[in-house]
């Protein structure tokens, strides 16, 4: 017999018990009722039993449950974390990737105004030379021309000035 069997017992021995005119008095059999408080002892330390293993087992299944939960929050922020960290890596990547393009975009350019310069300077080399070359070869033409002849057009120079 369970606990609530024999309360339920103990309920009705009582509600159908004599009851003593003019009071709530009733007139209950001993020997009933003690049986029943007997039974009640009996059942008692079983009922006790299976409510400690229930509230433990309870507050078991609870504490896995918290530190399942807090493992799962400790991995997400972990996960966050690194995905916060790569992100930001990444974002660094790109902004070292962009500096990276500039900075050779400006020597790219530096590079080319150099080489401009320097096909200029030989340009105005070859200018010069070509120049004092055509001198010298009119005044060796001028200084070779006989005297009677005709005298020979002269060669227009193109500059680039």
């Amino acid at each position: 017999m369970n606990i609530h069997e024999a309360v339920d017992r103990l309920e009705y021995l009582i509600a159908h018990s004599r009851q003593i005119p003019l009071t709530r008095t009733v007139v209950i059999d001993q020997e009933e009722a003690l049986a029943c408080i007997d039974d009640l002892r009996l059942s008692l330390p079983d009922e006790i039993k299976q409510a400690r293993w229930t509230l433990q087992e309870q507050q078991r299944l609870l504490s896995e449950a918290q530190s399942e939960a807090a493992r799962t929050v400790s991995k997400a922020g972990e996960r966050a974390q690194t995905m916060i960290g790569q992100h930001e890596l990444v974002r660094r990547a790109e902004k070292q990737a962009e500096a990276m393009l500039r900075e050779a975009a400006a020597k790219a350019e530096e590079t080319r105004r150099a080489a401009d310069r320097y096909a200029w300077d030989v340009m105005q080399s070859l200018e010069g030379q070509l120049m004092r070359t055509i001198a010298t070869v009119k005044k060796g033409v001028e200084s070779l021309r006989p005297a009677t002849a005709k005298p020979v057009k002269e060669v227009e120079v193109i500059s680039g000035r």
